[in-house]
């Protein structure tokens, strides 16, 4: 989890540098998934963004400037949906939300997507492109390079020995430059899909999403140099209901 992409204005280069982060030192291997490394999934081809039912609140990245981010937000609704059972079982979102256990689904699900937009903003700078080299976590064993964190949740090409759900395919990427947007990992669907069942499997697994370890996200992990808890909080609790 990390961000650092070229952004315009020298002030919002100043803050995401201040916020960028490294993914957790404690995760190591990150959480080796339950699935065989050579498990075979079907590749899920880069959705239609789902209509919206006008049942939820905006997301924080929407603005009119960038029309595609309300895309974005209406496919982390659909995810999230599909991974409620697993995110519902946090028992610390009420810090993100101190209402959340008297709201209804639909809004529980608004507030999980506000807390993963927060968490992209001090990943990425909610830009889809973004791109950072780790020194500290070696080499990926499957593009053969030192591991980067790459995309609006920061995510590495790696990830998919233990996460079969994420669909990066190192094979059609090798040969496209370093932030070009047809990568595979840079599609803000399939990364975003990837992140947000990353997170339902830790929540699913621990009970929580702020750890003090084990924690993929640096801005998650308790106590570490990099978290971001009270500013994510501060961006789910703009939500009405949330408050």
């Amino acid at each position: 989890m990390h961000q650092r992409l070229p952004i315009a204005s020298a002030a919002l280069i100043s803050l995401i540098l201040l916020c960028s982060c490294s993914k957790s030192d404690a995760f190591g291997t990150r959480l080796p998934g339950s699935g065989s490394e050579n498990s075979q999934t079907t590749p899920t081809p880069t959705p239609a963004p789902p209509a919206s039912s006008g049942k939820y609140e905006a997301l924080a990245w929407e603005t009119s400037s960038k029309p595609e981010r309300k895309n974005w937000s209406n496919y982390i609704f659909q995810i999230v949906g599909e991974e409620y059972q697993s995110l519902n079982r946090a028992g610390d979102i009420t810090f993100f939300c101190p209402r959340y256990n008297s709201l209804s689904k639909e809004q529980r699900i608004n507030a999980w997507g506000q807390l993963i937009v927060g968490m992209a903003y001090y990943e990425s700078g909610w830009s889809p492109t973004s791109r950072m080299t780790e020194t500290t976590m070696g080499t990926d064993p499957i593009t053969g390079k030192q591991v980067s964190s790459e995309g609006l949740l920061q995510l590495s090409y790696q990830d998919v020995q233990w996460a079969p759900y994420c669909e990066f395919d190192w094979s059609k990427d090798k040969n496209l430059s370093a932030t070009d947007p047809k990568k595979t990992i840079l599609d803000p669907y399939k990364n975003l899909r990837c992140g947000i069942k990353i997170l339902a499997r830790q929540v699913d697994r621990k009970g929580e999403i702020v750890l003090s370890s084990g924690v993929y996200w640096a801005v998650l992990k308790d106590g570490g140099k990099y978290e971001k808890l009270d500013e994510i909080a501060g961006y789910v609790k703009r939500l009405s209901f949330c408050k």
